[in-house]
């Protein structure tokens, strides 16, 4: 059974109350949907208020002790969205063993809570109802203390209650001006170093263009990862340093910087249209693939590259690894290993091209570095899928861990359950969160080097399986400041890793794109008027860079959560007004109101 009227009314609560009078209202509030939830499970996952609740456990009062398709009683419900401290009272006043009841996942209500951003008054009442969940782990060994510690905004309130402490004081107004002043100092300090380091820059920019044509003599393939045609790149580098030189003469009184200035700047032209050739060629084959895509053709491996929004670097250097791979596949066409000649072709003529070549590639260990929300995840999720279509990968396995599924509370347990992840991942992609805090010391483990002994086994797993070539591809991701450190500090690890890739923070045009993308993915469409350069517009105005920067693609998926809930909006107003609308279509009002009232 779908949502019943009555779930959808616990949804808004505006005209429940009222229709908690009539006779029916006892019969429905019984009924369930096809996901198991009462109407007092929706009520509690929309922060029902106190009065609302209470009408629905009157008319049902075994409700507060009935789980839901996945084992969530109303009061999992609660303290998971975030409802209101009242409205949780009043569920453990009809059912307190609510509290110690676990769902299909092991999670208490606590562990929901403490997960979920709840307010420390629910965290509280939890707590009081049952403190033996304090330091009960759910499937996954999670305490409801490790929940909150892994969320950057978390309260200090509640991280006093879920370690037994008394909460500190709220802050005043001074003290957390004062917290941000600090902030604000710690990040110009971090500006001035890095403004001062601007004098090597010359010098540097210098030894990087010999390294790039010093590698477009040897290795020219390689350049083909970054989007460059070194052909292209040897002539527009060429032209650039005799017309920087014409230039750097034909100024009279001009410094020998300006003239230093300038013909950089003529290389660093010459770079970017040697890319932009290649990337119109590639387009100009993207256009033929369209074609033989009319015919039935499909390349899977360019299909899963373009769902990336933006990354370009990330798209490049795998198509450099195709490449590379195809090339290895020709190689062993061409050149089998009895050498009883070459399907008709000389040997001297294909030898000094492919003979010196290696087997097939394999794709090397990374790191990604980037804010919330920048893709991260979703990039290396994608990735086990391109490298197995490529036959990189032996399967499209994709295993994300955590400290928490590395770490034990003793070196043997640690090595274990190290070793059992990186069995479990054989054969794909080992991303492993949030890497850095391996590096830090647990209160709550007695062995000390834990992350240390963790770490050892994963640069064991990378350098005993360079022949068998099945051990997992481990991706390491994280902040960008806390990476640094944590490599800095660990040298033996880093050198394992060859390939780092930035994470930049999206523009307003790619999380347009992103929203448009997450829209057609979940069933809707988007009225006529609405654009991409709309909503990207929309998104420029209404909110600040920091703000996004926090956040990143999950603006998006907070920008599409606001427009449904106006798609529902209109929905429950049309069964009152006998109109007609279309519940997969979202209109131009619907993204300005949730721009307005969601993205704050």
């Amino acid at each position: 059974m779908s949502d019943t009227t009555l779930h959808e009314l616990c949804k808004g609560f505006g005209a429940l109350l009222s229709r908690s009078k009539t006779p029916q209202f006892a019969e429905e509030a019984a009924r369930v949907n096809d996901r198991g939830n009462l109407p007092l499970h929706a009520a509690c996952s929309f922060q029902a208020s106190q009065d609302v609740v209470d009408a629905l456990l009157k008319a049902y009062p075994q409700g507060a002790s009935l789980p839901n398709g996945v084992g969530n009683l109303p009061l999992h419900q609660a303290a998971m969205w975030q409802a209101p401290p009242d409205t949780v009272e009043l569920l453990l006043v009809h059912y307190p063993e609510g509290a110690s009841a676990r769902n299909q996942y092991g999670s208490l209500p606590l562990h929901m809570a403490a997960s979920n951003q709840a307010s420390s008054e629910v965290v509280k009442l939890l707590v009081d109802a049952y403190p033996d969940a304090l330091h009960l782990q759910n499937d996954d060994g999670m305490t409801p203390l490790d929940l909150a510690l892994a969320d950057e905004g978390v309260s200090e309130q509640v991280l006093a209650l879920l370690e037994g402490r008394p909460p500190p004081p709220e802050m005043s107004r001074r003290q957390k001006a004062e917290k941000f002043m600090e902030r604000s100092d710690a990040l110009e300090r971090k500006l001035l170093t890095v403004r001062g380091s601007g004098g090597r820059q010359g010098r540097d920019f210098k030894d990087g263009v010999a390294a790039v044509r010093r590698l477009a003599d040897c290795y020219p393939q390689a350049l083909y990862s970054a989007g460059i045609d070194p052909n292209e790149l040897e002539i527009s580098l060429s032209n650039a340093m005799v017309d920087g030189g014409a230039m750097s003469s034909s100024r009279r009184g001009g410094s020998s910087g300006d003239a230093a200035r300038k013909q950089q700047e003529a290389i660093e032209n010459a770079i970017l249209e040697a890319v932009k050739k290649r990337s119109k060629s590639n387009a100009n084959q993207g256009g033929m693939d369209q074609d033989r895509d009319d015919f039935g053709v499909r390349d899977r491996v360019e299909d899963l590259i373009s769902s990336i929004v933006g990354l370009e670097h990330i798209k490049c250097q795998i198509r450099g690894l195709r490449r590379t791979t195809e090339i290895c596949d020709l190689r062993e066409s061409l050149l089998p290993d009895h050498g009883n000649g070459i399907r008709g072709l000389s040997a001297a003529l294909v030898g000094a091209t492919l003979s010196d070549l290696g087997g097939r590639p394999r794709a090397p260990h990374m790191i990604f570095f980037g804010n919330p929300g920048t893709g991260k995840t979703a990039v290396a999720r994608l990735l086990a899928k391109v490298y197995h279509e490529l036959g990189i990968l032996r399967k499209p396995k994709f295993l994300e861990v955590e400290r928490m599924d590395l770490i034990a509370a003793d070196q043997r347990g640690t090595i274990a359950k190290t070793r059992e992840v990186l069995e479990e991942a054989k054969g794909g992609i080992l991303f492993i969160d949030e890497a850095y805090t391996l590096g830090m010391t647990s209160k709550r483990s007695r062995a000390e080097n834990a992350g240390i002994d963790a770490m050892t086994e994963i640069m064991r797993s990378i350098d005993t399986d360079e022949a068998g070539r099945d051990s997992p591809l481990v991706i390491m991701a994280g902040f960008p400041t806390e990476m640094n450190l944590f490599l800095a500090r660990h040298e033996e690890l880093r050198r394992r890793f060859d390939v780092t890739f930035e994470f930049p923070d999206y523009t307003c045009q790619e999380l347009a794109e992103i929203f448009v993308d997450l829209v057609h993915a979940k069933g809707f469409y988007l009225d006529e008027t609405v654009r991409v350069d709309y909503i990207a517009k929309l998104l420029q105005k209404q909110t600040d860079p920091t703000w996004r920067s926090e956040r990143n693609g999950r603006v998006s998926e907070m920008l599409l959560a606001g427009a449904r809930t106006e798609v529902r909006k209109r929905i429950r107003s049309s069964q009152f007004e006998e109109q007609e609308v279309d519940p997969q279509l979202i209109l131009r009002q619907d993204i300005e109101t949730a721009m307005e009232y969601d993205l704050k």
